[in-house]
């Protein structure tokens, strides 16, 4: 039975692994990355001590082995339920890319993630232009793949001018494996491109789409003049992903009247809602398909901009695929000393309740010639 520790070490390795193979640009490229090398060497040496473990001859073959599997099926005495690709596309799950992070496997992922927010924050910091860094928020959600053509148009945006230089470095060439003949397909939920499965189908990367039938936005001829863009695969999991309930969640505080602001004090959470009585409430939105990877992560929410209370928000459908998710996140908060706080999860309903039972409250003591 591998050590607990041992076993997180191979699989953030083997995660790492296939999250450089899911950004190799040429499908055909014969050299591997380092990263995929090594963590290809491991699990050969790991099926030589241990019984029933099959041994790949090639990394095509290792990755055949892992796909569309929860570890513990493929990995000797482990218990682990996550799974590292997906069996339809061979594309890395949600889970695969949090557990580079957590452990810093990540060749480049997350320091491209983070060095991009932090040259946005400046530049709008520097530009005295906090509606600046809001639109450019707005763009990688709402917008995450364009042709060129459309990049240049929203460079000239004038929101958009302090952070027009860095649109370059989010919006990336596409890799041909991403299209069908000649022509890319949109998603009609989140507008990331998605992947040809066999010979009419079509799946998204993001969880949040996987769990309804894909349906194509438009299809985007792939012989434009400039090529297809779409953001980096950082910047689609841990910004387009979660900012499309973030700005579920603006619509539908809109639709009870509130004034909601979003991303306050660059970005120091994500809402910032104002009840008619000055109360205040503060909201971080994040979608983790593992609740243990955000509870040893989350930071807390800062006391700036001031705020009455504050919520961990976390769509609905991530509780409808893990009854334990509250509690995965808990403990996983309490074992890395982070529970000072008192910290819990809000599903995105519950949150919803509780801004209704605030309003009531308020319009009762309000009175009715109030």
């Amino acid at each position: 039975m591998p050590d607990a520790m041992e076993e997180t070490s191979f699989l953030a390795g083997l995660a790492a692994a296939v999250s450089t193979l899911a950004q190799r640009e040429v499908p055909g490229k014969v050299a591997y990355d380092d990263v995929v090398q090594r963590a290809y060497n491991h699990f050969v040496l790991r099926t030589l001590v241990e019984d029933d473990f099959r041994t790949p001859g090639s990394v095509p073959e290792m990755i055949e082995i892992i796909a569309d599997r929860p570890v513990q099926d493929w990995l000797p005495g482990s218990t682990s339920e996550t799974v590292l690709l997906h069996g339809d596309t061979f594309s890395p799950t949600q889970e695969c890319i949090e557990l580079v992070v957590d452990n810093r496997r990540d060749p480049f992922g997350e320091k491209y993630e983070n060095e991009i927010l932090k040259l946005a924050l400046s530049a709008c910091q520097e530009a005295d232009s906090p509606e600046s860094y809001v639109a450019f928020r707005r763009l990688l959600i709402t917008r995450p793949a364009l042709t060129q053509t459309e990049l240049v148009l929203q460079r000239g945006e004038l929101d958009l001018l302090p952070v027009a230089d860095l649109l370059d470095r989010c919006y990336l060439p596409v890799s041909p494996r991403l299209r069908r003949e000649r022509q890319y397909a949109e998603c009609a939920r989140c507008h990331c491109l998605l992947r040809p499965v066999g010979r009419d189908s079509w799946q998204c990367d993001l969880d949040r789409c996987r769990t309804t039938t894909v349906k194509v936005r438009r299809y985007l001829d792939a012989t434009v003049p400039g090529g297809i863009l779409q953001l980096g695969l950082p910047l689609r999991t841990f910004v387009t992903g979660p900012g499309l309930f973030e700005i579920d969640l603006e619509i539908a505080l809109g639709k009870r009247g509130l004034a909601v602001e979003m991303w306050p004090g660059y970005d120091a959470y994500d809402l910032l809602v104002t009840f008619p009585d000055k109360i205040r409430w503060a909201v971080d939105v994040k979608d983790y398909a593992n609740p243990g990877v955000l509870g040893r992560t989350f930071a807390g929410l800062p006391s700036t901009p001031p705020r009455d209370r504050g919520f961990l928000v976390v769509p609905d459908y991530r509780r409808s695929a893990n009854k334990q998710y509250a509690e995965s996140f808990r403990y996983a908060r309490q074992s890395a000393g982070r529970s000072s706080d008192s910290l819990s999860v809000t599903f995105q309903k519950d949150f919803l309740r509780a801004v209704d039972r605030k309003l009531t409250s308020t319009t009762a003591l309000e009175g009715p010639n109030a």
